[in-house]
């Protein structure tokens, strides 16, 4: 029986504001599903399911037990509305990945009023669960394997301690490098490599964004052979260079 505790404790409706940038760390996981509208600014979500970019004006998705590291960049305003729920109507058992989803101007403005209502009740429950009707139908899914299982748990090992080997890796997951490399390769659109990449890079713009560190020292710290090739994968990555990056997101 669904009393009024639970009921009201089943939905996390908000609009966060922040200004230039934001890191989050949500690598716990979160305890609920979230469809969001980015309404001013930009961001990327980093997961075991691999990156999504969001721009303003996208709607995207982030399922419950998703462990992620998010950052968010605003020029200099970031704004999004959030709609946290518990209960997904999934009666297919399908996983549905953190996504952008593509939607209609309906969809939008359903998201809007259901960010400004004061107070939750029936009627924006069920307004909320229509919106999430429309959405459903243009998200992308999969059924669990043993490769999907294989590539998340490196993919997450990856984004813990991006200092790992590929030995050390495969170790962990209980696999042989040769299998790892396979599945990686016919299974994945992101190759082992590839990841460890994005996550060491994601990692110096967060550190060249909310901190002072020289650039020597947060080469050394992400163990790159010398600040030089930092400066040069640095800027073959975000297309700019860690000062230029800085000044941009200066805080």
């Amino acid at each position: 029986m669904v009393n009024d505790i639970i009921f009201y404790k089943s939905f996390v409706f908000n609009t966060f504001h922040f200004v230039n940038y934001k890191f989050t760390d949500n690598t716990n996981g979160i305890h609920v599903n979230y469809f969001a509208y980015m309404t001013k600014g930009n961001a990327r979500l980093v997961s075991a399911d691999g990156e999504v970019t969001l721009c303003e004006g996208d709607i995207f998705f982030i399922p419950s037990g998703c462990k992620y590291r998010s950052y968010w960049y605003g020029e200099p305003q970031i704004e999004f509305i959030s709609l946290g729920f518990v209960f997904m109507p999934n009666f297919d058992g399908k996983y549905y990945p953190p996504q952008v989803i593509s939607h209609s101007d309906e969809a939008v403005e359903m998201m809007k009023e259901i960010a400004l209502q004061p107070a939750l009740d029936c009627v924006t429950v069920g307004k909320f669960y229509t919106l999430v009707g429309l959405l459903m139908p243009n998200m992308t899914y999969r059924h669990g394997g043993k490769h999907t299982e294989l590539i998340e748990k490196a993919s997450r090992l990856i984004a813990e301690n991006p200092g790992l080997t590929v030995k050390e890796i495969a170790k962990a997951c209980a696999v042989s490098e040769s299998s790892l490399y396979f599945t990686f390769k016919h299974h994945s659109d992101k190759s082992l490599g590839d990841i460890k990449r994005s996550v060491i890079m994601e990692k110096s713009k967060e550190l060249i964004v909310s901190t002072d560190r020289s650039v020597e020292e947060i080469s050394r710290i992400l163990n790159f052979s010398s600040s030089a090739y930092f400066r040069k994968c640095f800027k073959e990555f975000f297309g700019v260079s860690p000062r230029e990056m800085r000044e941009k997101y200066k805080i």
